[in-house]
C-alpha cells in the first residue's frame, strides 16, 4: 500500500520581501505563508502588483529585498529553472505567446518541459497524461486541431491542460476567465473547482479582481492596493465589505450564495 507523505515545508514562504524595477517600488514588505492544503486567491485591482508578485513566486524574478522560498527553494541559492518545472502556469503572458498553428494536445504536451512549442519527443507516458487532461476538461474531441480554431472558452481550457501537464505542486492562474463569456467562465471555474477537490491536486493560486470568480475550493485569500497588503488569511475573515472596500477603493457590499461570493457597488 502507497502513503503519500505530504511534504514538510510551506508552498510559498515570502518574508518581508519588496520589489523594485527601474527605481520603482512595485511591492513593498509582502509577508506570505501558503501551506500544503491551503488554496489562495489574490486580489487587487489592476497595477496593484499582483502579476509581479505572481513572476516571484513562479521564480521569474528575485524579490530587490527579503527572504523567498517556494517548494523548499531558496532564492538565491537555488536553480530557478528547476523550480520552474514544478510549477504550471495560466496566463496571459502565456496565452500570447502560444502558437496558433499549433495543435491542441501537442499545446498539452509542451507543459511537461516548460516550452512554448513542442521541441522534445515526449514518452508514452505523456500522450496518456495529455489525453487524460484533455479528457478531464472535455477536449478530447479537439485534441488533433489547431489552437486557432478553438473557442475562446477552449483556449483557456488548452492552457490549463498544458499547465497541468507537468503534475505540478503549485499551479498559478492569473486571471484566466478575462475574456470569456458568462458560460464558458463558468464551466472553467467548474473544472478548476474538480481539480482542486482531487487529492492529488496541486496547491492553487487564483490571481482576479473578481471577486465572484472566487470558488469554493478556495481557502484563502491576499489582496492588494499600490503594492502594499491589505489583508490576508483565511477568505472569510478576509472577503468582507470593509476589506474590499479598503482594496478597491470603493463602497460596496457581498452577498453569499452556493460558496461563492457576489459584489454590489453601492450607488449614492
Amino acid at each position: 500500500m502507497m502513503i503519500n507523505i505530504m511534504p514538510l515545508y510551506p508552498v510559498v514562504f515570502l518574508d518581508h520581501i519588496s520589489f523594485m524595477r527601474n527605481s520603482v517600488t512595485i511591492l513593498q514588505d509582502i509577508t506570505l505563508r501558503i501551506d500544503q492544503g491551503q488554496n489562495w486567491a489574490i486580489i487587487g485591482q489592476n497595477g496593484s502588483g499582483k502579476t509581479s508578485l505572481i513572476s516571484i513566486i513562479s521564480g521569474y524574478h528575485h524579490p530587490s529585498e527579503g527572504k523567498a522560498i517556494v517548494l523548499g527553494k531558496k532564492f538565491g541559492s537555488a536553480d530557478l529553472r528547476e523550480l520552474r518545472l514544478r510549477i504550471g502556469e495560466c496566463s496571459s503572458e502565456i496565452r500570447d505567446s502560444i502558437h496558433n498553428w499549433e495543435l491542441v494536445k501537442d499545446i498539452v504536451l509542451s507543459g511537461k518541459f516548460a516550452s512554448i512549442g513542442l521541441y522534445e519527443t515526449p514518452a508514452p507516458r505523456d500522450h496518456e497524461r495529455a489525453a487524460y487532461l484533455l479528457d478531464f476538461l472535455g477536449l478530447s474531441d479537439k485534441s488533433d486541431r489547431r489552437f486557432m480554431t478553438l473557442s475562446e472558452g477552449e483556449k483557456q481550457k488548452n492552457l490549463l491542460a498544458r499547465a497541468l501537464m507537468p503534475e505540478p505542486e503549485l499551479l498559478v492562474l492569473d486571471e484566466p476567465c478575462a475574456g470569456l463569456d458568462l458560460k464558458a467562465r463558468e464551466e472553467l471555474l467548474d473544472a478548476v473547482q474538480e481539480m482542486c477537490m482531487k487529492k492529488e491536486g496541486p496547491a492553487l493560486i487564483y490571481i482576479t479582481h473578481h471577486i465572484e470568480e472566487i470558488i469554493p475550493a478556495i481557502t484563502h485569500a491576499l489582496t492588494l492596493r499600490k503594492g502594499k497588503i491589505v489583508a490576508s488569511g483565511r477568505k472569510e475573515e478576509v472577503l468582507t465589505d470593509e476589506v474590499l472596500r479598503e482594496t478597491f477603493k470603493v463602497p460596496i457590499e457581498l452577498y453569499e450564495k452556493e460558496g461563492r461570493i457576489w459584489p454590489m457597488i453601492l450607488k449614492h
